[in-house]
């Protein structure tokens, strides 16, 4: 059976703002690995009166208590507000200052006990700092730079500390610790190229499931979403633009599917361009398309809008060294933004679209709101 193993991917922006996000979810270890630290530091301060160890159980348990406020006000930011990169680019550095603070204290524990005499002492601290590496490994490397960055804090005085002894067995403890922490450089790799392999099919399944995969406007669904997802201002509308291409069939019949593929994309790609950035387009069936106009203050902009589609879909397309032109029918229904509904939204502005249609093509509004049972097909083409 053949094993299917992440590509290396790169690491987009929406990537790392899912990925820096995710350091808010490990309270529970990190609680442990705090409570551990300061345990051993303190005991280990009780059977030698170091106050190296005593300082590094105090900022230990305080760097301890930061990371979990950090995670805490992290995940509260998260549910209330969209993250953007900004506000993602202080949280990663958040999160290196508090995981570098608990990095020193168990390095400097570790050090400090590794210059002691007592061996049982020494097993603790080993204990200590495998516990925090594998954590680290664990949790914080899909943050690889703040990973490595912690293992070298952590790691390397305990080895300059065991390998200043005189004797073979601590210097080859000195010796394994090196080759650990230089093995989990490559733990930290790839636990990040996986990371980032789930967390980008993950995004790309979900923008599939709201997008058409041929054109990369939203399909139903993604316009049911922006339908849902937007607050409207008091006194402003929301219209609904539904239109269906003319002699499409023709050009699929004539020049093949290839060639409509191509149309279809260069239709959405001048919806894109003509509608107003806040406006959502949507290809919704084989040649139908929809765009969803937010924040309206007049009706006179609705049909702005929809001579502005109407000139831009007009204009010919270049195909395979040809120039193909295609006919819209548009129709569209406009209402006030609190309480309407998208279907009923829909209903109106398609039967204008096929009302239009049967007309020869153009532009054709449904009234003035969605619940008009009846209304004047005006073509401004």
């Amino acid at each position: 059976m053949e094993t299917i193993r992440p590509q290396v991917l790169r690491e987009t922006p929406e990537v790392r703002v899912a990925l820096v996000a995710d350091l808010a979810h490990s309270p529970v270890p990190t609680s442990i690995m705090g409570l551990t630290l300061v345990g051993v530091n303190l005991f280990t301060y009780a059977a030698t009166g170091s106050v190296i160890l005593l300082a590094a159980a105090i900022w230990g348990g305080l760097s301890c208590v930061a990371k979990l406020g950090l995670m805490a006000w992290q995940a509260h930011h998260t549910r209330t507000r969209p993250a953007h990169a900004r506000m993602t680019t202080r949280f990663e550095a958040a999160h290196a200052l508090v995981t570098l603070g608990m990095a020193s204290a168990v390095g400097a524990g570790a050090c400090s006990v590794f210059r002691q005499p007592d061996v049982q002492l020494q097993l603790l601290a080993t204990g200590m700092m495998f516990g925090y590496g594998s954590g680290i490994v664990g949790r914080v490397a899909i943050r690889p730079l703040i990973a490595v960055a912690a293992l070298i804090v952590a790691g390397t005085p305990a080895i300059i500390a065991a390998a200043s002894w005189e004797n073979t067995t601590h210097r080859l403890t000195a010796l394994i610790f090196g080759v650990f922490l230089v093995g989990s450089f490559e733990s930290v790799r790839h636990v990040h190229r996986t990371a980032v392999w789930h967390v980008a099919t993950r995004i790309k399944m979900a923008r599939l499931a709201r997008n058409d995969p041929l054109t990369g406007v939203a399909n139903r669904l993604g316009l049911r979403e922006a339908f849902g997802s937007f607050a409207p201002q008091a006194g402003t509308s929301v219209a609904v633009h539904s239109m269906d291409l003319d002699g499409f069939k023709i050009i699929n019949d004539r020049f093949g599917h290839a060639a409509g593929d191509t149309v279809l994309a260069e239709i959405a790609r001048r919806l894109v361009a003509a509608v107003p950035e806040d406006a959502t387009v949507a290809r919704i069936g084989g040649d139908e398309f929809v765009v969803l106009q937010r924040h309206i203050h007049r009706p006179g902009e609705v049909e702005d809008l929809a001579k502005a589609v109407n000139r831009a879909l007009r204009e010919p397309i270049a195909v395979a060294g040809r120039n193909l032109s295609v006919g819209v029918s548009l129709g569209y229904a406009w209402a006030g933004a609190d309480g309407c509904r998208l279907e009923e939204l829909l209903r109106h502005a398609d039967e204008a679209s096929y009302r239009i249609k049967r007309m020869g093509g153009g532009i054709a509004a449904c009234g003035g709101g969605a619940t008009a049972e009846a209304a004047t097909l005006r073509n401004v083409a």
